[in-house]
């Protein structure tokens, strides 16, 4: 079994002050894109997990691992798989790979087990794993969640065809941890519409890769607008066409950044 596990932005992202529990409520609008990790999923002896790229952590710690164990505890089954992930979503970006992974992995075995797709099980194991795992899990490729972004408000009309870029520092990672802590300090960010996020001043004092990256792209005369994805290091652009968006892309990788042309799914 081959998936897809489709990377993500946030069109929106709204954060609250921490609660007494000392998370962050949110408010997002999330958009899955047609860029992402492909998973490959075989019969085995036992669970195991392989990438394509070393993400200097061990198997048993990845998310999509870690998706594959709950399964078989919470539906009383043996997991003999191996689970592979070639990897193109970039390690602390902003994007949501490994919860895509985890998300990805937790629809599998649920298809193959012939569990519904939305068994309250499913979305409690997504939880448990994450925040953003629950995200992945919605039914659309655009949707609008609150709470600790893993309650799923609504579904939104999706975007499909939009065309845009991808654009970081290579080597450069946000530590999600360290960006909320920062924003504790330093507040919201000023909204750039019809792109907010709250986070994106934090994540630029954390790592000023990422101020420098979306100041070069707001400055690119084929972005219409740009902002930081989640809690960084990834920026985005949203362009008019492909081509365009094909042309931002090279000229990022000319200037010594990892970038892709894609679109909202």
């Amino acid at each position: 079994m081959q998936l897809d596990s489709a990377a993500k932005v946030n069109l929106v992202l709204n954060v609250s002050p921490p609660d007494e529990s000392g998370y962050h409520p949110v408010e997002t609008i999330i958009h899955l894109l047609s860029f992402g990790d492909t998973i490959t999923i075989e019969d085995a002896e036992w669970l195991s997990l392989s990438t394509s790229t070393d993400l200097g952590i061990a198997p048993e710690r990845n998310l999509a691992y870690q998706a594959a164990l709950k399964m078989g505890e919470v539906f009383g089954r043996e997991v003999p798989y191996h689970i592979h992930i070639e990897k193109r979503i970039p390690h602390g970006g902003g994007l949501g790979g490994g919860s895509s992974n985890a998300a990805t992995v937790l629809r599998a075995l649920a298809d193959l087990w012939e569990v519904a797709p939305d068994d309250e099980r499913l979305l409690a194991i997504a939880r448990d794993l994450g925040a953003d795992v629950a995200a992945f899990l919605a039914p659309t490729p655009c949707t609008h969640l609150v709470g600790r972004g893993d309650v799923i408000k609504r579904s939104l009309p999706a975007r499909t065809g939009i065309p845009l870029v991808l654009v970081k520092v290579p080597g450069v990672h946000a530590s999600t941890a360290e960006v909320y802590r920062t924003f504790d300090r330093v507040g919201a960010s000023v909204a750039h519409p019809p792109l907010v996020n709250d986070l994106a001043d934090a994540s630029i004092e954390v790592c000023p890769e990422v101020g420098k990256t979306l100041e070069w792209l707001r400055a690119q005369p084929q972005t219409d607008c740009a902002q930081v994805s989640g809690s960084g290091s990834v920026c985005f652009a949203l362009v008019q066409s492909k081509e365009e968006a094909a042309e931002l892309a090279d000229a990022a990788q000319a200037q010594g950044f990892w970038s892709v042309a894609t679109t909202l799914r």
